[in-house]
């Protein structure tokens, strides 16, 4: 079985701006698609997420992904600026571009009280009537931020990425590790809510191979695999970025979930979440 990993990047800052590259010695280069570790081919398929570059080029960058050579990209998920009062305006200049499935905001270094505001809210229903999903990239503290929102777009596809960015370090036990289970549990109670089994390498570092499938089987349970997909989050939680190859995120994930749970985090979750029509592809 191959796998779509629903959560990859790509970037050229020779073509569009990142601030937050800037200074980083390891990822302040040109990731493309040929440079993409496929787990010795068992990724075939992938679904692109924004990369944090400044939010102006949002269609530039959309565009500029579909453009390059990448046999095997699914699907786009492009930037939006939350709560600003100009959404429709973000959508519509969004709407035509190839590949589209989603949107996603950067906000996980962002105040709570931004998430649940009216205004993110508004926004969110709209995403959700124009027929995209919503990526939700936030630290555990935000989760319960994540939840009122959710609860106030209830028919917008929204999905957790990497985890809620759990408190690794600390572990399930700690007062930190429990916020976390509650915020996972609060959320997966929303029926409109997914989750990615991404970004471990980047938040474990070092400590990967010792929570390696820990916090995945707790939001497993929670969500259920109807509604858990695997991301690789390549190249910050790969080889390149933090040391992990994405054959050991694979492995860690696998020896955790069933049989009947691997095939739905392996690509038919992500499928039907991102509404892929790969005759189009």
């Amino acid at each position: 079985m191959t796998i779509l990993d629903s959560h990859a990047h790509v970037w050229d800052p020779r073509e569009i701006p990142h601030p937050w590259l800037e200074g980083n010695d390891v990822l302040n280069r040109p990731f493309l698609p040929a440079d993409i570790d496929t787990a010795g081919g068992l990724i075939d398929r992938w679904i692109f997420v924004e990369t944090d570059a400044i939010a102006s080029f949002a269609r530039v960058e959309a565009d500029w992904v579909a453009s390059i050579d990448w046999p095997g990209l699914e699907g786009i998920v492009a930037h939006v600026e939350m709560a600003r009062g100009d959404i429709e305006h973000q959508l519509n200049d969004l709407q035509d571009a190839r590949l589209l499935v989603g949107v996603r905001p950067s906000l996980q270094n962002g105040p709570s009280e931004f998430i649940s505001s009216p205004e993110f809210a508004a926004d969110l229903r709209e995403i959700g009537e124009r027929g995209l999903a919503f990526d939700a990239c936030v630290r555990w503290h935000q989760l319960d931020a994540l939840v009122a929102a959710a609860e106030n777009a209830p028919d917008t596809r929204i999905v957790l990425d990497h985890l809620g960015k759990p408190p690794v370090l600390e572990g399930l036990e700690g007062a930190q590790g429990s916020a976390w289970r509650r915020g996972i549990e609060h959320l997966a109670a929303l029926p409109n809510a997914f989750v990615k089994c991404s970004g471990m390498p980047a938040e474990a570092g070092e400590a990967f191979d010792e929570v390696a499938g820990t916090f995945d089987r707790v939001a497993l349970d929670a969500f259920g695999a109807d509604r858990a997909m695997f991301g690789g989050d390549w190249p910050v939680s790969g080889s390149e970025g933090f040391g992990v190859p994405l054959a050991r995120a694979i492995d860690a994930l696998r020896a955790v979930s069933s049989d009947a749970e691997w095939a739905r985090l392996a690509g038919d979750t992500a499928r039907e979440f991102y509404r892929l029509n790969t005759s189009d592809v």
